[in-house]
């Protein structure tokens, strides 16, 4: 169960996040703020999982409360919620999770907080990332190391892992592996997850897919439009 700040100047925006924060099942507490002044202070008291911030805001604006924050609890995510695409660049500081543009699209926000929530939930069950995966090949059931993997592909009903060298069957779904694999793993369509760290090149092939390349194969995975749209705020793509 996750506890949720919102922090945002205008009454209407906060009490209209709060509903939609209030009706995920996995929502704990809610905490209000009308500036960041106040969210800081709310941090101070409170065990924050998630704070979803306005940033052009009086007194303290979001992403310098993001910061601060971030330095008393490590573990917040942040999702920022603002009219100014400009300050994207910006918000990149503090590693948010999204970045949501006013008017808010009611439907985007509900997923983003609800993929954030399953994440945190199953972060607890394991706290530990899995850094060796078990594969089957030929009869015979081994295990390598995580960092040697490119991405994993969904075939039919089968997952494939993908090295540099090597194809191999493992028997757990991508939704599975998402829950267990660390943050250098990104789930990019319904059918791939993909290690960021090995990626060279993202090129638009059309048909609202994105054609992925990796360093020391000729291997490709694909990546869908929102999926991209999404990659594209994360750090790992700056």
């Amino acid at each position: 169960m996750c506890n949720v700040l919102i922090c945002d100047d205008h009454k209407h925006t906060r009490k209209m996040l709060e509903k939609i924060t209030s009706e995920n099942p996995l929502t704990n507490n809610i905490f209000t703020a009308e500036d960041g002044v106040e969210a800081v202070k709310v941090a101070q008291q409170e065990n924050i999982d998630i704070a979803l911030l306005d940033i052009d805001m009086p007194n303290l604006n979001g992403i310098d409360a993001a910061k601060l924050i971030s330095k008393m609890s490590p573990e917040t995510r942040f999702v920022f919620i603002t009219a100014h695409m400009e300050y994207a660049i910006d918000s990149f500081a503090v590693h948010p999770y999204d970045y949501l543009l006013k008017p808010i699209d009611i439907g985007v926000l509900k997923e983003t907080l609800n993929e954030l929530m399953v994440k945190m939930k199953n972060s607890l069950k394991q706290s530990i990332n899995i850094n060796m995966i078990t594969v089957k090949n030929k009869g015979s059931t081994f295990m390598i190391p995580i960092i040697d993997v490119v991405f994993f592909e969904k075939v039919g009903k089968d997952t494939i892992v993908h090295t540099l060298k090597n194809e191999y069957s493992i028997s757990k779904t991508l939704t599975d592996l998402e829950t267990t694999l660390n943050d250098k793993f990104l789930r990019v369509h319904q059918s791939f997850i993909i290690n960021i760290e090995m990626i060279t090149t993202v090129q638009d092939v059309g048909n609202r897919s994105y054609c992925i390349k990796f360093q020391g194969t000729k291997k490709m995975a694909y990546m869908s439009r929102y999926k991209f749209e999404k990659f594209k705020k994360t750090s790992a793509f700056i």
